[in-house]
């Protein structure tokens, strides 16, 4: 009672005692009116007595617990605490001040005072109820948006809206969806999980599940969508039905993100252990994070783009300066070298010409360590070309200083890639001929590139001496160290990818390198999940 806001209360009260009591009195007078042009003017007494008392009771006592609901939600929206307190105080106040104003008329029979005491706290109870339902929800709102706009990650955007918004009785999954384009098909849709929260009891689903038209029909209309579209359980074929009806899932909310720019940023699921539909106003609160959870998604990817083309610039400052500084450094000590032999020629001693030729082999060895740290960090053959053509290059052009037959060929849809994944393949493609060069003794190697869905595959194939895998690194020397083998799988896994090698001695190697389109797990057919070869 010591927090109580009075200057809310007492006005909301006294106003919903004094409107119920005016309305009751326009009743009774109404009431005489009609009955008396009904009658043709005639009144019975005994029956306006009869109707004046029970307007008096019933009627003023229907109408101060109706007007009590909505007062008494509105303070306890502008106090915004304590919110049940002030809507039992409202109608406390309006009790009073009705019996203040019928006091002239006689002492209140304490039935009918019961019954108006009992109804109008009930009455500011609910107010005040339905008035705190409303600020925690729009607390829950304030809170899963502020925690949306700190996300870094699409887990951390899934979280703030499981967390704060999600009934854990009610709510099974919280999940953030993709779109994966294989065709282009403007009727067909698939999407690939992001992220997903679930309850504590609950286990949430994994990254690289598959959604598509073909298990539900209903997606193909998505990126249309303006509204919640809404997947029921038991439309879904068998074997997917059976997962979600294991799961407690019966059905679930597809809300479209859509940028500024009105692009499918992604899709944001809300999957419910319950028959019925959310209320509106959780609807609302949901449909509020969306566009909010749309924009994060799209700033993050900015950001990554932004990080990308950061490590470009700075690649391509790194390799300038390597190509300033220490290859021309290399360069002007082999030449000095040369110059230096060229002049001193009759007068060179044994000890001498060994020194020089020594001085010569290292120069010349670190030149081209520095021309193959600028090509890494500045790979010129992806400024002006695509991939395909860059492959297609490198085996020409590797080809003719080894004279050993080399080829590339495609299969799938060539399309864009991230520069990390373009640049990763080029450079495993590039070292797999030099080790081809240096110890497979081929006569023919075949560089084969693979688009898949959400995956891209490298092959390089040789019909080499090949080499015994189960011996030591260290005698297969740089094939397994350096620039080698082991640079090449550390610089894939860094991209969440496998990388293969399969030989036998005397029948060749083949070298394979799969790389996921989208960092994380992949998987395939419905949302059973399906881990990556090893």
């Amino acid at each position: 009672m010591a927090n109580a806001r009075w200057r809310w209360v007492l006005p909301a009260g006294v106003g919903v005692a004094v409107l119920a009591y005016v309305l009751v009195q326009v009743m009774i007078v109404a009431y005489i009116f009609v009955f008396s042009v009904l009658t043709g003017g005639g009144l019975d007494s005994a029956q306006l007595k009869s109707f004046a008392d029970l307007m008096a009771v019933w009627g003023l006592l229907i109408l101060n617990s109706l007007l009590t609901v909505p007062a008494a939600a509105w303070v306890a929206r502008r106090v915004g605490a304590e919110a049940t307190l002030h809507g039992v105080l409202v109608g406390l106040v309006s009790v009073a001040v009705i019996q203040l104003i019928d006091l002239p008329n006689g002492a209140p029979d304490f039935n009918d005072l019961t019954k108006m005491f009992i109804l109008s706290v009930g009455a500011g109870w609910l107010g005040g109820s339905l008035a705190d339902a409303t600020l925690r929800g729009q607390k829950a709102l304030y809170r899963a948006s502020q925690a949306i706009n700190a996300a870094r990650s699409p887990q951390e955007i899934v979280s703030a809206i499981g967390q704060h918004l999600a009934d854990p009785a009610e709510v099974s999954q919280v999940a953030l969806w993709q779109e994966i384009s294989e065709v282009e098909d403007d009727t067909s849709m698939d999407l690939e999980l992001l992220a997903a929260w679930a309850p504590r009891k609950a286990q949430a689903w994994e990254s690289g599940l598959r959604l598509n038209s073909a298990l539900a029909p209903a997606l193909s209309g998505l990126q249309d969508q303006q509204t919640p579209l809404l997947l029921r359980a038991s439309e879904l074929p068998a074997s997917e039905r059976t997962m979600w009806e294991r799961q407690g899932i019966r059905w679930a909310t597809l809300l479209p993100l859509i940028t500024s720019n009105d692009t499918l940023a992604g899709t944001l699921m809300v999957a419910s252990r319950r028959t019925g539909g959310f209320s509106r106003s959780t609807m609302r609160r949901y449909l509020t994070v969306s566009a909010q959870a749309a924009l994060a998604l799209e700033n993050l990817r900015l950001v990554e783009q932004e990080r990308q083309a950061g490590v470009l610039r700075e690649r391509q400052r790194l390799a300038h300066e390597i190509h300033d500084t220490l290859a021309q450094g290399f360069t002007s000590i082999v030449m000095s070298v040369q110059i230096a032999e060229g002049t001193l020629a009759p007068d060179l001693t044994a000890p001498v010409r060994q020194l020089l030729d020594q001085v010569r082999l290292t120069a010349r060895e670190s030149l081209a360590e520095a021309r193959r740290l600028m090509w890494a960090l500045r790979p010129e053959a992806l400024e002006h070309s695509s991939l395909p053509e860059a492959l297609s290059s490198l085996a020409e052009r590797w080809s003719g200083d080894c004279e050993v037959a080399a080829s590339s060929t495609i299969i799938g849809t060539a399309r864009s890639l991230s520069p990390d994944i373009e640049f990763a393949l080029l450079r495993v493609a590039q070292e797999a001929l030099a080790n081809c060069r240096k110890y497979a003794q081929a006569s023919q190697v075949v560089m084969t590139l693979s688009y898949m869905s959400n995956l891209v595959t490298l092959e390089v194939k040789d019909d080499g001496v090949g080499f015994d895998p189960a011996q030591p690194p260290t005698k297969r020397s740089e094939l397994s160290g350096g620039f080698g083998l082991k640079g090449m799988r550390e610089r894939v896994e860094q991209l969440s990818g496998t990388l293969l090698v399969e030989s036998v001695p005397g029948e060749g190697t083949t070298l394979m390198v799969e790389l996921p389109v989208v960092r994380g797990q992949r998987s395939a057919g419905g949302m059973e999940d399906v881990k990556a070869a090893p």
